[in-house]
């Protein structure tokens, strides 16, 4: 009696974890479509706003929902950091982000700007040897040759005029790998919910800063706009971290690339805009190599526990 009621204790526990992984791979999901769908209500609002407005509204708009969702003296426990220079930093780091990407998709089409941000994981892992102290060994390097390879693909130097607008793109997935590796490492010392706070309130001190040398009075129709934009924004970043709480980065990581087939439909039905064959088989070696990646981190990240439950088992 007790090992049938301990056997179904045990299914009922994985089937709790199963539920659990695949909520969090459907919040993963939406979380992409929430983002691809923010830019393009970007690209829209770019032809009539100035992008620091755009970008201004994105963090305020953020910012307001989180006074929102913890109002009067809740907000204060979110200030109280451990890392207030670090924290800072990372705002900063996605405030150039946010700025660079928002500029470049004003020019350039969704779907080859959201394939060329995914060398920043090529980016993370070329970082992590001085700033992390990881090790790196060949495959993972020809992994990330291939990656670039696949950049160079969609690019096309000395085939087609390259616009300045692609090399925004590839500043702010190198950007995005600092926002990345930080952001790691603040994980063990602060919460997500304060670092989600003060990413909404580092990027609209900034941009308030410069965005009225470049005011333009929106249109009730903008301020809407720009209303969505905020609120996508910060509520992708909310999902996002509940998406991770449900399950492991590693098992969430390839769901990542589905926001390249979300860019390619917006960009055909909102834009008549299809990436070329070129672009699509770029995209393709960038995916491949970029699973490659995450595959290999899933191993080398087994071999380590399996190493550090040995060294426990004998100490």
């Amino acid at each position: 009696m007790l090992n049938r009621i301990n056997i179904g204790q045990a299914l009922n526990k994985l089937n709790s974890q199963e539920n659990r992984a695949l909520s969090g791979i459907g919040l993963a999901i939406l979380a992409g479509f929430l983002f691809v769908s923010s830019d393009t209500i970007v690209k829209l609002v770019r032809e009539e706003l100035p992008v620091a407005m755009v970008v201004w509204g994105r963090f305020i708009m953020h910012l307001l929902i989180m006074f929102i969702l913890f109002p009067g003296k809740k907000i204060i426990p979110l200030l109280k950091v451990n890392n207030p220079k670090m924290i800072i930093g990372r705002g900063l780091l996605l405030l150039t982000c946010t700025c660079l990407f928002f500029t470049a998709i004003g020019y350039i089409g969704l779907a080859e700007a959201n394939s060329i941000m995914f060398v920043s994981p090529f980016f993370v892992v070329a970082l992590s040897i001085p700033l992390l102290g990881e090790k790196v060994g060949l495959r993972r390097w020809t992994a990330v040759l291939v990656g670039f390879l696949g950049i160079i693909i969609v690019l096309r130097p000395g085939f087609q005029d390259i616009h300045w607008a692609y090399f925004l793109i590839v500043g702010c997935a190198f950007f995005f790998a600092l926002f990345t590796i930080i952001t790691r490492t603040l994980s063990f010392t602060e919460t997500a919910t304060s670092m989600w706070f003060y990413t909404a309130l580092v990027g609209t001190i900034g941009s308030s800063s410069v965005v009225w040398l470049y005011w333009v009075t929106p249109s009730p129709m903008q301020w809407l706009m720009l209303l969505i934009i905020g609120a996508i924004g910060g509520g992708s970043h909310y999902i996002v971290i509940k998406a991770y709480n449900r399950a492991a980065a590693s098992l969430l990581a390839p769901f990542q690339y589905i926001q390249i087939l979300w860019a390619t439909i917006y960009g055909l039905l909102v834009f008549n805009n299809f990436p070329d064959s070129w672009t699509l088989l770029g995209t393709a070696i960038i995916i491949t190599s970029g699973l490659y990646v995450w595959i290999r981190e899933r191993q080398l990240g087994t071999v380590r526990r399996s190493a550090s439950w040995r060294g426990g088992a004998a100490r």
